[in-house]
């Protein structure tokens, strides 16, 4: 019997990029799994136009006309808490591989698995590596999106870390996500002479006030682009994207050893089969997310939510996307911690977690 895997995948809109990788990396998943065991999956797909009340259309039409067998969640943390709502109103279980707000494990939600490490714990890593590069280091600059659950998670989690290690949150500035021109961000950031920058906001918001403040000739210790982790950061700034930090929920080089599923070479290999030159963590995440189901459907030996979710809880296993364990009340994904990377001579080096970096932390940023 084929089993059939659903998805809400943004094909146009603001996250088509991201989403349409995702897209490619369940579809490689699908592809590679049914080589061993033929017929096994087929991937059922809509275009949500990276759009609220789009995603929720299309996850009702996957569980109530489509009648899925699995369903797995889009790109985005507003689109996965839209596709969440639904799928808990339909007792469907969402294998959540692109949302990574925390928002939506704080909703009591009885079916939903998390695949990628939470947003307030993207940046885990960061303060205690400046400490490391500079004992002295003490203040933090966050720049971040007004709109959105994702911005504010990701600072919350350096802002609780900050208050850890004796830092100072010294500038918390948001700014509309409509914004172009970052003026009036970067003459107060300019102003607090800051050891740390945190900036996080929609995918082009970082690549713009990443340019704008390379640019501006601003003096700080390590700065920090969320979307500095995809190949992209790199394509938009070029030479400009020099010792920008990232994080990033998966790199080939972290070479993570598998207890079930393919190695990371087989999959890079097996996504560049497809074209695919760079394979940013978007594209490994919604592959992850299909080995995670088949894992847990050996485990449950049935696709209902109810043994599927049961399975989910109780497992403690690893593959090339790293470790997998969930809090079995929230779903939250508690197995793994987020990688961050440097930009090196055009190229992404891991920095943490010291086990998986290749290079330490380039300190300064920028020379002072």
């Amino acid at each position: 019997m084929t089993l059939v895997v659903g998805m809400p995948a943004s094909l146009t809109g603001q996250f088509q990029s991201q989403g349409q990788q995702a897209l490619a990396g369940l579809q490689a998943w699908a592809r590679d799994a049914n080589s061993k065991n033929p017929d096994s999956f087929s991937v059922l797909h809509y275009d949500d136009a990276s759009d609220r009340a789009t995603v929720r259309e299309v996850t009702r039409r996957l569980i109530v006309d489509d009648r899925v067998d699995i369903l797995i969640g889009p790109y985005s943390s507003v689109l996965t808490s839209a596709a969440a709502e639904v799928a808990e109103s339909q007792g469907k279980l969402l294998w959540n591989q692109g949302g990574a707000s925390d928002n939506v494990y704080r909703r009591e939600y009885c079916w939903i698995v998390g695949i990628l490490t939470p947003a307030s714990r993207y940046l885990a890593g960061l303060l205690p590596l400046v400490r490391q590069a500079d004992p002295s280091a003490s203040k933090v600059a966050l720049l971040r999106a007004s709109t959105g659950e994702f911005p504010k998670a990701v600072c919350s989690g350096v802002a609780e870390a900050a208050d850890d290690l004796g830092f100072s949150i010294v500038l918390t500035t948001d700014f509309p996500a409509s914004t172009k021109r970052f003026t009036d961000v970067l003459r107060e950031l300019k102003a607090v002479r800051p050891d740390v920058v945190v900036v996080v906001g929609r995918i082009q918001d970082d690549f713009d006030l990443a340019r704008q403040l390379a640019e501006s000739g601003i003096n700080a210790g390590t700065v920090v682009a969320v979307a500095a982790g995809i190949q992209g950061f790199q394509d938009d700034l070029g030479s400009l994207a020099e010792r920008f930090v990232g994080p990033s929920q998966w790199e080939a080089d972290a070479h993570y050893e598998p207890d079930f599923g393919p190695t990371a070479e087989q999959v890079v290999a097996s996504l560049q089969r497809d074209g695919h030159s760079h394979v940013d963590y978007p594209m490994a995440q919604a592959y992850a997310a299909g080995v995670v189901v088949q894992r847990c459907l050996e485990e449950a030996g049935s696709v209902n939510s109810q043994a599927l979710r049961d399975a989910a809880s109780s497992l403690k296993f690893s593959t090339f996307y790293g470790n997998f364990e969930i809090d079995p009340e929230t779903g939250a994904q508690i197995g793994r911690e987020t990688l961050l990377i440097q930009w090196h001579e055009g190229r992404k080096v891991i920095i943490w977690p010291p086990e998986s970096a290749e290079r330490e932390l380039a300190y300064p940023w920028r020379s002072r």
